[in-house]
């Protein structure tokens, strides 16, 4: 049975993403042109695209839906591999069509992709969950270490079914455990399946706990007979939130404190989305409203449209954060927050901030890579030098870019900060933010923040 579902998974995986991209590419044709009518140079476009995918989704082994693997994970792999895709067939489309393809197609088809791509592997992650947890492609697992680890990882996997992976028991060194034996079932001596030459685990799991002579012998056997050994290590991993273990030669190194965007992988993704909606506001968007809302600002009053303000951002480097003008020019611009009914705001800038309009020219900040549309909300610099020796972990909310809006913002934190107690609500939900960052959680912050606007929020002033 799991040969038969190791043969047939991938390709039948792979051949369901064709389907989809054949339907995707279609519906972009019809969107484009009104017609799915394949006319040169699309249908050579299509033979590149088509016959690219599978070459490209099967050495990426895209197929690999891995046990104990989140759906944040799913969605990372599929937009990335997305991502690389569209570049590369965009490229070879250059060569191998000979004419130019149509702008409105190919956006069709990139939103298309990313979006049913990504919910047809999000599908077959849920469906292959199910399977498992029905009993499908079923793994065995012997548990060695009758200890708190051993006991910890047998309750979890009567938890998760649908991880796939079963034990039965826990295999003890030594003599058998009196305590706890009507709860957790023991399989016998570590002598004993090494001796039955663990022919009927597919995995091995290893209690840290046990002692360093019959680690290296269960490791040693499991060798020989091709079994794959997992060490169920003793510390604390829930009090460490993220880390990475890494070699040294021959030297074990932990980093305690490593964070989902450390990881160049999820920082290429966030950046890539950065510069897709970013360029698309500043293109559709700021285009039309810059020149609007100049016209506004100058007849309202007079000084500059934008409003630009030293920020600081990552690692602590100053930039010029871009903001349309809501006041009248005054010298406590970058010492006194705006406050309700504040004599400074002119009629179209109560406006523009109940709006959140005000902030858009920021999206320039984030093309030009000094913010990310989703992050920790820059502070002016008088702001951040009045708490960053007195709110715990202060410095933690500038290891990565500052955002257009962010998790305290889109939870109804923004507007003035007048004591400890405030900021240290907004610099607890940053820290939070950058510990679980994800890229489903950049889209609920963004859809909460459009929620908070359309609705309308108190401290918008």
């Amino acid at each position: 049975m799991k040969k038969r579902f190791n043969k047939y998974f991938p390709p039948l995986f792979i051949l369901g993403e064709v389907v989809v991209l054949t339907i995707i590419f279609f519906i972009a044709l019809y969107v484009a042109f009104g017609s799915f009518e394949l006319n040169v140079p699309y249908s050579y476009a299509f033979i590149v695209y088509i016959l690219l995918w599978p070459i490209f989704s099967y050495v990426n082994k895209d197929y690999n839906i891995g046990r104990a693997v989140s759906y944040n994970n799913t969605f990372k792999k599929a937009f990335a591999s997305v991502f690389i895709f569209v570049s590369s067939i965009s490229l070879l489309w250059l060569f191998v069509a000979g004419e130019e393809i149509n702008r409105q197609f190919i956006m069709a088809l990139v939103l298309f992709l990313f979006l049913w791509l990504t919910i047809y592997r999000v599908f077959v992650h849920l469906a292959l969950d199910r399977y498992r947890a029905f009993g499908g492609n079923i793994r065995y697992a012997a548990i060695v270490g009758y200890d708190k680890l051993g006991f910890k990882l047998f309750d979890l996997l009567k938890k998760k079914p649908h991880y796939g992976i079963r034990s039965q028991g826990i295999y003890f060194e030594g003599k058998p455990s009196e305590s706890r034996a009507y709860k957790y079932p023991q399989m016998g001596s570590v002598e004993e399946l090494i001796e039955d030459k663990f022919k009927d685990y597919d995995f091995i799991y290893i209690s840290d706990s046990l002692s360093q002579e019959i680690k290296d012998r269960v490791i040693e056997v499991a060798d020989f007979y091709a079994k794959k050994v997992k060490l169920l290590p003793e510390i604390k991993t829930d009090a460490l939130k993220t880390f990475v273990l890494r070699r040294y030669e021959s030297i074990a190194v932990i980093d305690v404190n490593n964070l989902p965007l450390d990881h160049g992988l999820n920082r290429f993704a966030k950046r890539a989305f950065d510069i897709v909606f970013s360029g698309f506001i500043v293109v559709f968007v700021l285009s039309w409203l810059y020149p609007l809302l100049a016209i506004l600002i100058k007849r309202d009053s007079k000084g500059p449209v934008l409003f630009k303000q030293w920020r600081e951002g990552k690692d602590g480097d100053y930039f010029l954060c871009y903001k349309f003008r809501t006041m009248v020019v005054n010298s406590q611009a970058d010492t006194k927050w705006a406050s309700p009914d504040d004599p400074r705001m002119t009629k179209i800038g109560a406006f523009l901030r109940k709006t959140s309009l005000d902030e858009f020219p920021q999206f320039v900040n984030v093309f030009l890579g000094q913010m990310s549309v989703v992050g920790p909300r820059p502070h002016p610099i008088s702001l951040n030098d009045q708490y960053k020796f007195t709110v715990q972990k202060f410095a933690k909310r500038h290891e990565f870019k500052p955002g257009v809006t962010g998790l305290a913002q889109s939870m109804g934190y923004r507007g003035e900060i007048t004591d400890y107690y405030q900021m240290n609500s907004r610099v607890k939900l940053d820290r939070f933010y950058l510990q679980n960052w994800s890229f489903l959680l950049d889209m609920k912050i963004i859809l909460l923040t459009m929620l908070g606007i359309a609705k309308g929020q108190e401290k918008a002033y």
